[in-house]
């Protein structure tokens, strides 16, 4: 089978994170191809999960006639689940930290930044990517609503990695998502959103994901 892996980074993150380094160094290491689209578009702005889904599309468009394996942290995997379920191409998805239930999540979040956002339509969030606040268009949860109805029916296997210490994404997210959908199994880990602490484990626990379901032969 001929297998390409791609690795979606997080909200407010970049190709350049140190998972996303890791992952590109470990599976350099392993000899498989691993492509890390910048799912920011140059328009933080302007960000908005069409636009992201969008870049994945082409993304995996540029790779005609293979199969794919997902790997996605936080919004990546909230990115990466709903791309399993509109590409037949996704064989399988390791995702970290996902952020399902992302318009409820952010919008309790941000409450206090959404009512004093004004006649601009902007709130102002950190961006991890530039070390900086910067000004984020509420077109983005509206934009999001439109996704919120996708159904998860497709039965792509999925391997999920939670720190039972985030405080970005409650664990219970995973937790409700896995005993959903058979097909998806929960590892939950003694760290937090970013689970650093665990990344040399992480990066093995993907490996091995993607060989026990074919995708890798090493």
């Amino acid at each position: 089978m001929n297998i390409q892996f791609v690795y979606l980074h997080g909200f407010a993150s970049s190709p350049q994170s140190q998972k996303a380094t890791a992952f590109t160094r470990r599976f350099k290491e392993l000899g498989l191809p691993l492509e890390v689209p910048d799912l920011e578009g140059d328009d933080f702005k302007h960000l908005t999960v069409s636009r992201q889904l969008g870049i994945i599309e082409k993304t995996l468009d540029s790779f005609p006639g293979v199969s794919f394996g997902l790997i996605g942290s936080s919004m990546g995997g909230y990115l990466a689940a709903m791309t399993s379920q509109l590409r037949p191409e996704v064989k399988g998805a390791f995702l970290m930290c996902p952020g399902f239930n992302f318009i409820q999540r952010w919008r309790t979040a941000l409450s206090s930044e959404i009512g004093e956002a004004g006649g601009d339509g902007l709130i102002r969030v950190f961006n991890y990517r530039y070390n900086k606040t910067m000004e984020l268009d509420l077109g983005i949860f509206e934009d999001a609503e439109k996704w919120e109805a996708i159904e998860y029916k497709r039965p792509v296997p999925t391997r999920i990695v939670h720190g039972i210490h985030d405080d970005t994404v409650d664990i219970a997210e995973s937790r409700n998502f896995a005993e959903k959908h058979p097909w998806a199994s929960l590892k939950e880990v003694d760290s937090d959103h970013g689970l650093l602490s665990h990344l040399d484990w992480i990066l093995e626990d993907c490996v091995d994901f993607f060989s026990v379901q074919g995708l890798i032969s090493i």
